[in-house]
Protein backbone atom coordinates (compact mmCIF):
# COMPACT_ATOMS: atom_id res chain seq x y z
CA UNK A 1 0.00 0.00 0.00
CA UNK A 2 1.93 3.49 -0.93
CA UNK A 3 2.57 5.71 1.81
CA UNK A 4 0.20 9.12 1.76
CA UNK A 5 1.96 11.76 1.51
CA UNK A 6 1.64 14.95 3.78
CA UNK A 7 -0.95 17.24 3.18
CA UNK A 8 0.46 20.64 2.49
CA UNK A 9 -2.01 23.68 3.83
CA UNK A 10 -3.18 26.58 1.54
CA UNK A 11 -1.99 28.44 4.54
CA UNK A 12 1.68 27.13 4.68
CA UNK A 13 2.24 27.45 1.05
CA UNK A 14 0.97 31.25 0.59
CA UNK A 15 3.14 32.10 3.64
CA UNK A 16 5.76 31.19 2.11
CA UNK A 17 7.97 33.91 0.09
CA UNK A 18 8.47 32.19 -3.19
CA UNK A 19 3.80 32.13 -2.97
CA UNK A 20 3.41 35.71 -2.49
CA UNK A 21 3.06 36.41 -6.16
CA UNK A 22 1.17 33.09 -6.70
CA UNK A 23 -1.31 34.81 -4.04
CA UNK A 24 -1.62 38.26 -4.77
CA UNK A 25 -2.97 37.15 -8.69
CA UNK A 26 -5.55 34.75 -7.40
CA UNK A 27 -6.43 37.79 -4.94
CA UNK A 28 -6.84 39.68 -8.09
CA UNK A 29 -8.57 36.79 -9.76
CA UNK A 30 -10.93 36.58 -6.94
CA UNK A 31 -11.49 40.38 -7.41
CA UNK A 32 -12.13 40.64 -10.92
CA UNK A 33 -14.38 37.43 -10.99
CA UNK A 34 -16.48 39.46 -8.10
CA UNK A 35 -16.07 42.78 -10.95
CA UNK A 36 -17.02 40.69 -13.67
CA UNK A 37 -20.55 39.53 -11.94
CA UNK A 38 -21.38 42.78 -10.06
CA UNK A 39 -20.78 44.84 -13.54
CA UNK A 40 -22.95 42.40 -15.49
CA UNK A 41 -26.04 44.99 -14.44
CA UNK A 42 -24.43 47.88 -15.90
CA UNK A 43 -23.75 49.07 -12.63
CA UNK A 44 -21.70 48.21 -9.48
CA UNK A 45 -23.35 49.67 -6.19
CA UNK A 46 -22.39 50.54 -2.79
CA UNK A 47 -23.22 47.38 -0.84
CA UNK A 48 -21.56 45.42 -3.56
CA UNK A 49 -18.22 46.88 -2.78
CA UNK A 50 -18.43 46.61 0.97
CA UNK A 51 -19.41 43.24 0.70
CA UNK A 52 -16.89 42.70 -1.97
CA UNK A 53 -14.19 43.59 0.45
CA UNK A 54 -15.66 42.02 3.53
CA UNK A 55 -15.80 38.35 2.06
CA UNK A 56 -12.31 38.73 0.07
CA UNK A 57 -10.90 39.52 3.61
CA UNK A 58 -12.31 36.41 5.52
CA UNK A 59 -11.31 34.07 2.39
CA UNK A 60 -7.34 35.21 2.30
CA UNK A 61 -7.75 35.53 6.21
CA UNK A 62 -8.33 32.21 6.08
CA UNK A 63 -5.89 31.30 3.56
CA UNK A 64 -3.29 32.84 4.86
CA UNK A 65 -4.10 33.39 8.55
CA UNK A 66 -5.40 36.66 10.25
CA UNK A 67 -1.57 37.49 11.12
CA UNK A 68 -1.32 38.01 7.84
CA UNK A 69 -4.37 39.96 6.48
CA UNK A 70 -3.21 43.50 6.22
CA UNK A 71 -0.04 42.71 4.63
CA UNK A 72 -2.31 40.21 1.48
CA UNK A 73 -5.44 42.37 1.77
CA UNK A 74 -5.94 46.05 2.67
CA UNK A 75 -9.15 47.44 2.36
CA UNK A 76 -7.43 50.13 0.16
CA UNK A 77 -5.25 48.04 -2.14
CA UNK A 78 -8.94 45.94 -3.02
CA UNK A 79 -10.40 48.86 -3.84
CA UNK A 80 -7.72 49.73 -5.96
CA UNK A 81 -7.94 46.12 -7.86
CA UNK A 82 -11.42 46.88 -8.16
CA UNK A 83 -10.94 49.35 -9.95
CA UNK A 84 -8.53 48.07 -12.10
CA UNK A 85 -10.77 45.08 -12.51
CA UNK A 86 -13.58 47.42 -14.08
CA UNK A 87 -11.07 49.04 -16.46
CA UNK A 88 -9.74 45.94 -17.61
CA UNK A 89 -13.34 43.95 -18.12
CA UNK A 90 -14.30 46.97 -20.32
CA UNK A 91 -10.17 47.17 -22.31
CA UNK A 92 -10.65 42.86 -22.97
CA UNK A 93 -13.98 42.39 -23.25
CA UNK A 94 -16.00 39.65 -20.91
CA UNK A 95 -14.77 36.77 -22.90
CA UNK A 96 -11.23 37.54 -22.66
CA UNK A 97 -11.35 38.77 -19.14
CA UNK A 98 -13.13 35.18 -18.16
CA UNK A 99 -10.73 33.12 -19.53
CA UNK A 100 -7.60 34.83 -18.06
CA UNK A 101 -9.83 33.95 -14.75
CA UNK A 102 -10.04 30.77 -15.46
CA UNK A 103 -6.31 30.45 -16.15
CA UNK A 104 -5.22 31.89 -12.98
CA UNK A 105 -7.56 30.45 -10.13
CA UNK A 106 -7.06 26.93 -9.03
CA UNK A 107 -8.50 24.33 -7.21
CA UNK A 108 -11.15 25.66 -4.26
CA UNK A 109 -10.31 29.37 -5.25
CA UNK A 110 -12.49 28.76 -8.17
CA UNK A 111 -15.69 27.76 -5.58
CA UNK A 112 -14.81 30.69 -3.75
CA UNK A 113 -14.67 33.19 -6.28
CA UNK A 114 -17.88 32.23 -7.38
CA UNK A 115 -19.70 32.39 -4.07
CA UNK A 116 -17.63 35.60 -3.36
CA UNK A 117 -19.00 36.96 -6.87
CA UNK A 118 -22.71 35.47 -5.69
CA UNK A 119 -22.47 36.87 -2.56
CA UNK A 120 -21.30 40.74 -4.11
CA UNK A 121 -24.34 40.21 -6.43
CA UNK A 122 -26.73 39.59 -3.70
CA UNK A 123 -25.78 42.66 -1.20
CA UNK A 124 -27.99 44.97 -3.01
CA UNK A 125 -30.86 42.66 -2.55
CA UNK A 126 -31.45 41.52 -5.74
CA UNK A 127 -30.08 39.34 -8.97
CA UNK A 128 -30.44 40.50 -12.28
CA UNK A 129 -31.07 38.02 -15.16
CA UNK A 130 -27.37 39.44 -16.78
CA UNK A 131 -25.94 38.80 -13.49
CA UNK A 132 -27.20 35.02 -13.43
CA UNK A 133 -26.34 34.53 -16.76
CA UNK A 134 -22.88 35.93 -16.05
CA UNK A 135 -22.51 33.72 -13.20
CA UNK A 136 -23.34 30.77 -16.15
CA UNK A 137 -20.57 31.74 -17.58
CA UNK A 138 -18.24 32.44 -14.97
CA UNK A 139 -18.95 28.22 -13.40
CA UNK A 140 -18.71 27.20 -17.16
CA UNK A 141 -15.14 28.76 -17.32
CA UNK A 142 -13.98 27.61 -14.26
CA UNK A 143 -15.00 24.25 -14.45
CA UNK A 144 -17.71 24.41 -11.94
CA UNK A 145 -21.03 22.94 -12.63
CA UNK A 146 -23.47 25.78 -12.77
CA UNK A 147 -26.32 24.30 -11.43
CA UNK A 148 -23.76 23.82 -7.76
CA UNK A 149 -23.76 27.60 -8.12
CA UNK A 150 -27.74 28.26 -9.31
CA UNK A 151 -29.25 26.38 -6.81
CA UNK A 152 -28.02 28.45 -3.89
CA UNK A 153 -30.05 31.30 -5.55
Amino acid sequence: MPRELPQVTVRHLFTARTARPKLEATLRALVQAAVYLASADGKVEEPEVETLVDDLRAVIARSVGMENLDEYAKVSTLLDEARMAVQALATHGPDEFVAGLAAVLEGDFRRDALKLALDVVRANGTISNPEVRALEVLAKALGVPAADVLEKL
